[in-house]
């Protein structure tokens, strides 16, 4: 009986002592397996945020419109944005005067429009209902980058002015046709020893402006100010040469410019002849652009 109970015995301690065994590599397993979920956690591919997703970021940088004739050819392909309805004044940042009130005009936010960088170019914009090109006239400080002002007009070409706001897409236009006659303003208090100049009907954007006296000698570069008005000191009373150029390296001379306030036509033209790029920005463009992931707006 003894070495049957003994047997018994024998036979009761293997799960007794095995038990304590699985307990611990039960423990060990899970332990492992939560080392690896962390580790797995820890070196995961992070989700993009929405800053780093939003393509108008990209396209607002201060490249974003670079005045330079090599990074403006060519012009690339269309920018997407949010534009926004608004009614413009008679007085505009780029110092433009007699706009006609039905006009179609575009304002820049801060970063775009820099020292009035675009006053004067024009834009092919495309919304939800048709397309219109809108001339550069404005600063818009409460515009975020990638967002733009359109007057009254323009928007109603392009979207449901009830809306108030439409995603579009748009492009720089390049030579638009047909081409303007130059003119320019000479600052009420422009004098001897301090002359300012505005710029009209240039159609691209202007890169510089310099000036020399009519008989001749070194150019003097022009500064630009925010106003689109271009200035520089002891210039003397004329007669000058005036001297544009803009982002595509079109040049013109204007002859005769003297330091009488006021408004003249300059009797030439910054280009000529066909455009050598045609804007046709598409709405399938811009809501291209437009992509919802990890809620996140692009």
């Amino acid at each position: 009986m003894r070495s049957r109970a003994g047997v018994g015995e024998a036979m009761h301690r293997v799960p007794i002592q095995e038990r304590p065994f699985r307990s611990e590599w039960l423990w060990f397993a899970a332990g492992a397996l939560a080392t690896v979920a962390v580790v797995v956690w820890l070196v995961r591919p992070s989700a993009p945020t929405c800053a780093a997703a939003h393509p108008l970021d990209e396209v607002s940088s201060p490249s974003r419109f670079p005045v330079s004739a090599v990074t403006f050819a060519p012009i690339g392909p269309d920018m997407s944005a949010e534009v926004r309805y608004y009614v413009f004044g008679t007085r505009t940042s780029c110092s433009f005067r007699e706009l006609p009130p039905d006009g179609y005009y575009a304002g820049l936010s801060t970063r775009d429009y820099g020292r009035a960088d675009l006053c004067g170019a024009l834009l092919d914009i495309a919304g939800p209902r048709g397309s219109v090109r809108a001339l550069v006239v404005d600063h818009c400080p409460a515009c975020a980058p990638g967002q733009l002002d359109l007057s009254a007009a323009a928007f109603e070409r392009i979207a449901d002015p009830r809306d108030g706001v439409a995603r579009v897409g748009y492009r720089l236009v390049r030579d638009p046709q047909p081409a303007q006659e130059l003119t320019y303003e000479v600052k009420q208090d422009s004098s001897a020893s301090w002359f300012g100049i505005l710029f009209g009907g240039t159609g691209n954007p202007l890169r510089e402006a310099a000036v020399r006296p009519a008989e001749g000698g070194p150019w003097r570069q022009l500064s630009r100010r925010a106003d689109n008005y271009w200035t520089l000191s002891g210039a003397g009373l004329g007669p000058f040469t005036a001297r544009v150029t803009d982002v595509f390296g079109n040049e013109a001379e204007i002859t005769d410019v003297l330091v009488e306030p006021g408004r003249y036509s300059a009797g030439t033209r910054l280009y000529s002849g066909a455009p050598s790029f045609k804007s046709s920005p598409s709405l399938a463009t811009a809501t291209g652009h437009v992509t919802v992931a990890s809620g996140c707006r692009r």
